[in-house]
């Protein structure tokens, strides 16, 4: 996995996680909060593959 791909991932993953808590009901700031931990873990998880 390159770096681009991995920061493109990270980012569609954090993109789905915000809206999905949107549309759970939740308010904009718990959204953005939940989006930017998403975007994290993933950015970790996709170090760790890359190597």
């Amino acid at each position: 996995m390159t770096v681009r791909a991995a920061v493109i991932l990270s980012t569609q993953i954090a993109v789905a996680v915000g809206v999905l808590c949107v549309l759970a009901g939740n308010p904009w700031a718990v959204a953005v909060l939940a989006a930017g931990g998403a975007f994290a873990g993933t950015v970790a998880f996709a170090r760790s593959v890359i190597g």
